[in-house]
Protein backbone atom coordinates (compact mmCIF):
# COMPACT_ATOMS: atom_id res chain seq x y z
CA UNK A 1 0.00 0.00 0.00
CA UNK A 2 1.60 3.51 -0.99
CA UNK A 3 0.41 6.70 -0.77
CA UNK A 4 -1.79 7.12 -3.29
CA UNK A 5 -3.82 4.17 -1.69
CA UNK A 6 -3.95 5.92 1.41
CA UNK A 7 -5.11 8.98 -0.01
CA UNK A 8 -8.29 7.22 -1.76
CA UNK A 9 -8.52 5.38 1.31
CA UNK A 10 -8.94 8.56 3.52
CA UNK A 11 -11.73 9.68 0.34
CA UNK A 12 -13.65 6.84 0.76
CA UNK A 13 -14.07 6.61 4.75
CA UNK A 14 -15.61 10.48 4.27
CA UNK A 15 -18.12 9.73 1.29
CA UNK A 16 -17.77 5.50 0.21
CA UNK A 17 -20.13 5.98 -2.71
CA UNK A 18 -17.51 8.09 -4.04
CA UNK A 19 -17.06 7.95 -7.79
CA UNK A 20 -13.79 6.69 -9.40
CA UNK A 21 -13.81 9.76 -11.74
CA UNK A 22 -14.06 11.83 -8.19
CA UNK A 23 -11.40 9.91 -6.74
CA UNK A 24 -9.16 10.31 -10.01
CA UNK A 25 -10.10 13.58 -10.41
CA UNK A 26 -9.14 14.30 -6.64
CA UNK A 27 -5.59 12.80 -6.66
CA UNK A 28 -4.72 12.99 -10.61
CA UNK A 29 -5.39 10.04 -12.21
CA UNK A 30 -7.55 8.61 -14.46
CA UNK A 31 -11.49 7.41 -13.45
CA UNK A 32 -10.16 3.94 -14.89
CA UNK A 33 -6.93 3.92 -12.76
CA UNK A 34 -8.81 4.66 -9.82
CA UNK A 35 -11.21 1.82 -10.27
CA UNK A 36 -8.38 -0.12 -9.98
CA UNK A 37 -6.99 1.07 -6.81
CA UNK A 38 -10.01 0.66 -5.29
CA UNK A 39 -10.23 -3.08 -6.47
CA UNK A 40 -7.11 -4.01 -5.40
CA UNK A 41 -7.63 -2.86 -2.03
CA UNK A 42 -10.71 -5.12 -1.74
CA UNK A 43 -8.91 -7.65 -3.23
CA UNK A 44 -6.64 -7.91 -0.37
CA UNK A 45 -8.65 -7.23 2.32
CA UNK A 46 -7.90 -3.71 2.63
CA UNK A 47 -11.66 -2.72 2.13
CA UNK A 48 -13.64 -5.13 3.41
CA UNK A 49 -17.00 -3.83 2.49
CA UNK A 50 -18.89 -0.57 2.27
CA UNK A 51 -21.89 0.60 5.01
CA UNK A 52 -24.36 3.17 5.43
CA UNK A 53 -24.31 5.01 8.68
CA UNK A 54 -27.68 5.68 9.41
CA UNK A 55 -28.66 8.05 12.25
CA UNK A 56 -31.99 7.07 14.47
CA UNK A 57 -33.12 9.52 16.74
CA UNK A 58 -33.12 7.97 20.20
CA UNK A 59 -31.08 5.07 19.44
CA UNK A 60 -28.90 4.40 22.38
CA UNK A 61 -24.92 2.89 21.99
CA UNK A 62 -23.48 0.82 24.92
CA UNK A 63 -20.25 -0.29 25.12
CA UNK A 64 -19.85 -3.55 27.30
CA UNK A 65 -16.64 -4.92 28.62
CA UNK A 66 -15.97 -8.39 29.53
CA UNK A 67 -13.45 -10.25 31.23
CA UNK A 68 -14.01 -13.98 30.75
CA UNK A 69 -12.51 -16.88 32.53
CA UNK A 70 -9.46 -17.80 31.25
CA UNK A 71 -10.80 -21.04 30.01
CA UNK A 72 -14.03 -19.65 29.32
CA UNK A 73 -13.91 -17.00 26.38
CA UNK A 74 -14.90 -19.14 23.47
CA UNK A 75 -17.98 -19.90 25.70
CA UNK A 76 -18.65 -16.58 26.23
CA UNK A 77 -17.94 -15.22 22.75
CA UNK A 78 -19.81 -17.89 21.29
CA UNK A 79 -22.98 -16.84 22.97
CA UNK A 80 -22.81 -13.17 22.92
CA UNK A 81 -21.71 -13.49 19.43
CA UNK A 82 -25.00 -15.80 18.54
CA UNK A 83 -27.91 -14.12 20.77
CA UNK A 84 -28.77 -11.22 19.69
CA UNK A 85 -29.32 -8.33 17.13
CA UNK A 86 -28.47 -5.53 19.37
CA UNK A 87 -24.70 -6.26 19.92
CA UNK A 88 -23.48 -4.52 16.18
CA UNK A 89 -19.72 -5.37 16.79
CA UNK A 90 -17.15 -7.43 18.36
CA UNK A 91 -13.49 -7.11 18.90
CA UNK A 92 -10.98 -9.25 20.77
CA UNK A 93 -8.48 -7.14 22.73
CA UNK A 94 -4.80 -7.36 23.59
CA UNK A 95 -6.08 -7.97 27.08
CA UNK A 96 -6.19 -11.86 27.69
CA UNK A 97 -9.88 -13.18 27.65
CA UNK A 98 -11.31 -9.55 26.84
CA UNK A 99 -13.85 -8.98 24.86
CA UNK A 100 -15.29 -5.14 23.96
CA UNK A 101 -18.65 -5.06 22.33
CA UNK A 102 -20.72 -2.00 20.75
CA UNK A 103 -24.57 -2.85 21.50
CA UNK A 104 -27.39 -0.62 20.52
CA UNK A 105 -31.21 -0.30 20.66
CA UNK A 106 -34.29 2.25 20.60
CA UNK A 107 -34.70 0.90 23.94
CA UNK A 108 -32.97 1.30 26.88
CA UNK A 109 -34.76 -1.34 28.73
CA UNK A 110 -33.66 -3.92 26.00
CA UNK A 111 -30.34 -3.15 26.24
CA UNK A 112 -30.25 -3.24 30.29
CA UNK A 113 -32.48 -7.31 29.61
CA UNK A 114 -29.24 -7.97 27.63
CA UNK A 115 -27.05 -7.60 29.65
CA UNK A 116 -29.45 -9.31 32.44
CA UNK A 117 -29.45 -12.41 29.62
CA UNK A 118 -25.36 -12.16 29.47
CA UNK A 119 -24.88 -12.23 33.13
CA UNK A 120 -27.23 -14.73 34.06
CA UNK A 121 -26.08 -17.26 30.96
CA UNK A 122 -22.46 -16.54 31.60
CA UNK A 123 -22.22 -15.15 34.73
CA UNK A 124 -19.93 -17.63 36.60
CA UNK A 125 -17.84 -17.79 33.47
CA UNK A 126 -16.90 -13.89 33.84
CA UNK A 127 -14.72 -12.09 35.88
CA UNK A 128 -15.71 -8.76 35.28
CA UNK A 129 -18.14 -6.61 32.93
CA UNK A 130 -18.62 -2.96 32.79
CA UNK A 131 -21.24 -1.16 30.57
CA UNK A 132 -21.01 2.54 29.00
CA UNK A 133 -23.74 4.23 27.76
CA UNK A 134 -22.47 6.73 25.35
CA UNK A 135 -23.23 10.33 25.53
CA UNK A 136 -22.45 12.12 22.81
CA UNK A 137 -20.46 11.02 19.56
CA UNK A 138 -17.17 13.56 18.83
CA UNK A 139 -15.92 12.03 16.03
CA UNK A 140 -16.71 8.94 13.58
CA UNK A 141 -14.92 9.27 10.58
CA UNK A 142 -17.04 6.66 9.19
CA UNK A 143 -20.31 7.56 10.28
CA UNK A 144 -19.50 11.09 8.71
CA UNK A 145 -18.74 12.92 12.39
CA UNK A 146 -15.74 15.08 12.28
CA UNK A 147 -14.08 15.97 15.43
CA UNK A 148 -14.98 19.75 15.83
CA UNK A 149 -12.44 21.31 18.88
CA UNK A 150 -14.70 22.95 21.48
CA UNK A 151 -13.62 25.79 23.10
CA UNK A 152 -13.49 26.89 26.46
CA UNK A 153 -15.54 30.28 26.10
CA UNK A 154 -17.74 28.71 23.37
CA UNK A 155 -18.98 26.52 25.61
CA UNK A 156 -19.56 28.99 28.66
CA UNK A 157 -21.41 31.66 26.45
CA UNK A 158 -23.75 28.26 26.23
CA UNK A 159 -23.78 28.20 29.40
CA UNK A 160 -24.35 31.99 29.98
CA UNK A 161 -27.20 32.06 27.73
CA UNK A 162 -28.90 28.98 29.15
CA UNK A 163 -28.50 31.31 32.54
CA UNK A 164 -29.92 34.08 31.10
CA UNK A 165 -32.64 32.55 29.64
CA UNK A 166 -33.87 31.09 33.01
CA UNK A 167 -34.04 34.87 34.27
Amino acid sequence: MDKTDEKILNMLKGNARMSYQDIGDAIGMSRVAAKKRVQKLEKEGIIRGYNTCIYKPGEVTVFIDIVTAPDKYDDVLEYVSTRTAYIRQIFKTLKDNHIHMVATSDSVDELKYLIKMIQKKCGDDIQELHCNAVKEVIKDVYGGIRYEQRSESNSNAGNERDRRSKT
